[in-house]
This record gives structure tokens, C-alpha cells and sequence, in this order.
């Protein structure tokens, strides 16, 4: 017999770690290594970060009122520019060229992301 199941009815916790709100510390990881954490908590004003990539190149963050984007960067696609604000734990904001990865961290060591479970 066929049962009619929901997603959420199925994998509540799945979703929920999917949509849950995002945690206020946040990751610059450069070819693997994280070389910043930022609280944006605690950032209230606006301010830039410049990340000159180990092959050339460069990003720059916008950090404002606690969110944080790439504000602009030398890289041919200009994907990781168009990505706007970092809003999501499952979508960090990414420059394949320069090797560099926003994203917010994890909230306790150890735990897995919504991709890696």
C-alpha cells in the first residue's frame, strides 16, 4: 500500500537544519584553511576586508550591520560578487578562482552541515 508522506512529515530534522537560522559567527576560508572568523554581532558599522589570493588576484568583503558580502573582486565570472549577502548556512558565498569561501560556521564542533548528512 502507498502511503502519502510529506517531505516534512518524513525528515522534519533535515529541514529544519536546511531552513534554520544561521549562526552569527562567520568563516573566510582560503584554499581550505580558515584565515578569519568574524562575530557579526558585534559588527554594528560598515567596514571592508581585502583577500589577496596566495596565485594573485583579490576580494573585497563588505562587513555591515552584521551581514557581511563580496563587495567586488578581479576574478573573470564575478559570481562570488553577484551572490550578494551571505544568508544561508547551505549557500556560502564562493570565488572558485581565488579559492575563497564565506560561510557561517558551525555551531558546535563537530556537527555536520544539511549537505553532509
Amino acid at each position: 500500500a502507498l502511503r502519502n508522506r510529506s517531505c516534512a512529515g518524513t525528515y522534519p530534522h533535515r529541514l529544519w537544519r536546511w531552513f534554520a537560522p544561521p549562526g552569527r559567527i562567520v568563516e573566510i576560508v582560503q584554499r581550505g584553511r580558515v584565515i578569519a572568523r568574524l562575530d557579526l554581532s558585534r559588527e554594528t558599522g560598515s567596514r571592508t576586508i581585502d583577500i589577496r589570493s596566495p596565485g594573485g588576484g583579490y576580494n573585497r568583503l563588505l562587513v555591515e550591520r552584521g551581514r557581511v558580502k563580496v563587495l567586488c573582486a578581479d576574478c573573470p565570472g564575478q559570481d562570488c560578487v553577484r551572490m550578494g549577502w551571505l544568508r544561508s548556512a547551505s549557500l556560502p558565498l564562493i570565488c572558485l578562482p581565488h579559492g575563497l569561501t564565506v560561510r557561517y560556521a558551525p555551531r558546535s564542533e563537530g556537527e555536520l552541515d544539511s549537505l553532509s548528512q
